[in-house]
């Protein structure tokens, strides 16, 4: 009896690794990750090299926020007449994370990875509490057309329980 009892569970222990071996990996279009450092696990950071003097800065690996947590998107063009930027409204549950991890975080950078651009960084100076996430500079035209397919353009976005601030006069 013991026999049958151990030759099921390993059938059903085969099966379920099986099933779970299967799944796919998801890629996500947009990833934001916060500044490490230089001493940290060197297999939860990655090292990238930002600003014209390509000073060598640690990201962690791991994001902080993803496609999931954006609510809608709001492309412009940039100041270098080049590239583009985009503001990204994070989802409610986000905004509260995203003001407690920049509370937690100042003086550190807040990087933007989007697809195959480079990587994108902005200062955290403040905290941020209208849940707004601006990157200035460095998005292509197919960039926003992805965003355009993933996420709603703010002009687009209709919130399910109504307006949450109020309109200006």
């Amino acid at each position: 009896m013991r026999r049958r009892i151990l030759i099921v569970l390993t059938l059903f222990a085969t099966v379920m690794w099986c099933s779970a071996a299967g799944k796919q990996y998801k890629l996500y279009l947009v990833t934001f990750h916060l500044e490490g450092q230089e001493t940290d696990n060197p297999k939860m950071i990655t090292p990238v090299k930002l600003g014209q003097e390509h000073r060598q800065y640690f990201f962690s690996k791991i994001p902080t926020f993803t496609d999931k947590d954006i609510a809608w998107f709001y492309p412009f063009s940039a100041a270098d007449g080049v590239s583009f930027g985009a503001a990204f409204r994070m989802k409610e549950h986000s905004t509260v994370e995203l003001k407690a991890v920049t509370l937690t975080n100042q003086g550190k950078l807040l990087g933007l990875r989007c697809s195959d651009a480079p990587l994108q960084a902005v200062l955290i100076d403040k905290p941020i509490e209208d849940g707004v996430v601006v990157i200035w500079s460095g998005l292509q035209q197919r960039h926003l057309q992805e965003f355009r397919k993933r996420f709603p353009h703010v002009d687009d976005f209709k919130p399910k329980a109504g307006p949450r601030y109020a309109s200006p006069d």
